[in-house]
């Protein structure tokens, strides 16, 4: 089944009231001038009707080219693309939670600087959400190593949010302001779901085609510290008792960047 223009616009009515937007792509950044437009264009690309979606993006105080390419598409996108520019760096999580105050549609979706989305990346999350009555969706997805090979990853059906990293995950965006938003962690993403799953409000779909690519392994990005990664995986065992980790999937070691090696 496709979702098609009167699909989407039932199913805009049926969540909000009225012919608004449903979907938010937030795009956190900060000096990304070589590989934002990449994804910027991704956001705007979609099969999806324009009036499904916005997107937001948090300028977390790039030093770079980074602001001019930001206003070069919002020249050419101004009804759809809205800018925040924080003029000190204030890191991914707060830059996150800031995006948070701008989303104004039933979900979101984030989008890191260095990665891009699929075509087809919305209209397939709406339309898994509407069939599976699901408000929380994800998919698979493409992973681009250092050495440039791209491999597709497979992520399972049922849930488990060690794999959840990039994952184009569709969120709802009033029970992720409900949970407390993003907290100050280096697996941020981890803990937010938990929260929103412990809630007992969220079911799920996954989309198994990989319609999110995830550029991994480059030097200077969060994921290539090691020493940091093994930090935070510590942190969130301090946080989450271990029976709840386990129900997540998140007991597997608890070390290392999930999602490594792709496979085909």
């Amino acid at each position: 089944m496709e979702l098609g223009r009167s699909g989407l616009a039932g199913l805009r009515r049926r969540n909000n009231g009225g012919g608004s937007p449903l979907v938010t792509v937030l795009v956190c950044t900060h000096n990304d001038e070589a590989t934002l437009p990449i994804a910027l264009t991704s956001a705007i690309a979609q099969t999806a009707e324009p009036e499904a979606y916005r997107i937001v993006v948090i300028d977390d105080g790039s030093t770079d080219g980074t602001a001019d390419e930001i206003e070069r598409f919002r020249r050419r996108d101004a009804d759809r693309l809205e800018v925040v520019r924080l003029e000190d760096n204030v890191g991914l999580v707060a830059a996150c939670n800031e995006g948070l105050s701008h989303v104004r549609t039933p979900f979101y979706v984030r989008l890191d600087g260095d990665d891009r989305l699929d075509p087809e990346l919305i209209e397939a999350l709406l339309e898994a959400s509407m069939l599976e009555s699901a408000n929380v969706v994800y998919t698979d997805r493409y992973e681009v190593h250092g050495d440039g090979s791209i491999k597709p990853r497979r992520l399972p059906s049922e849930l488990d949010v060690g794999v959840l990293i990039a994952a184009g995950t569709l969120l709802p965006s009033r029970l992720v302001r409900e949970v407390g938003g993003y907290r100050d962690m280096f697996w941020e993403e981890f803990d937010l779901y938990m929260r929103l799953l412990e809630t007992g409000r969220c079911r799920h779909a996954h989309i198994p085609r990989p319609l999110y690519t995830y550029k991994i392994g480059e030097p200077g990005r969060m994921t290539s510290d090691g020493d940091a990664v093994e930090a935070g995986w510590a942190e969130l065992r301090e946080r989450w008792p271990a029976e709840v980790l386990e129900r997540y999937g998140l007991t597997r070691g608890l070390s290392g960047v999930p999602g490594r090696p792709a496979v085909a």
